[in-house]
């Protein structure tokens, strides 16, 4: 077995999936290494692949018309990374995954996962599990937007995301809790946590 599909392996383990579905999983799908500033996907592209990030980091987001970007998130180490409205679909992606750091992700063809789920019960309950997780932090990360103060969201971005200011540049944590820079480095200035 490939170290990098252990974290993965476990989840399945978890899930009831047997070995001999886990090892059918690991056969189609790729390991696959991605530079620092290497789109994973493009708005406008089409969607076939799933991935799980094995090391490295990725950020989710929209280019605006005047060609701002807004980070809508970020996928760290064991973390799924696609769009999974396109994916699922077949439509375009409305937003771009961009590799941070030199990366590491496990590629996962949608046509498999889906042979899986319709031949393994498991499979099902293994990826509705990915999903729901997936959907529970996109309903947060809304909540987090309507309700929360720039303040309350940086301190939810420490939670959510643990280290990760010390990755990444302050624009980009700006740019997820929806204020500008200068207004971010005033935030810290005022309260550095």
């Amino acid at each position: 077995m490939h170290p990098y599909y252990r974290s993965l392996e476990k989840m399945a383990h978890q899930a009831s999936i047997i070995d001999q579905d886990w090892d059918r999983f690991v056969e189609r799908t790729d390991v696959r290494h991605v530079q620092q500033g290497t789109y994973l996907i493009e708005t406008g592209e089409p969607v076939q692949h799933a991935y799980f990030c094995v090391e490295g980091l990725f950020r989710l987001f929209y280019t605006l018309a005047d060609g701002r970007e807004y980070n809508v998130g970020f996928s760290p180490e064991d973390d799924y990374v696609t769009s999974y409205g396109a994916m699922v679909t077949g439509e375009a992606s409305t937003f771009t995954i961009e590799a941070m750091e030199d990366s590491v992700v496990i590629e996962i063809p949608y046509l498999v996962l889906k042979e899986l789920m319709d031949t393994s019960h498991m499979w099902e309950r293994f990826v509705r599990k990915s999903v729901e997780r997936l959907y529970i932090r996109k309903e947060e990360r809304e909540r987090e937007l309507l309700y929360l103060s720039a303040k309350e969201r940086y301190h939810a971005f420490l939670l959510k995301y643990p280290g990760l200011d010390k990755r990444i540049a302050q624009y980009h944590i700006a740019s997820y809790i929806g204020i500008s820079p200068v207004s971010l480095s005033r935030l810290l200035r005022s309260d550095p946590y």
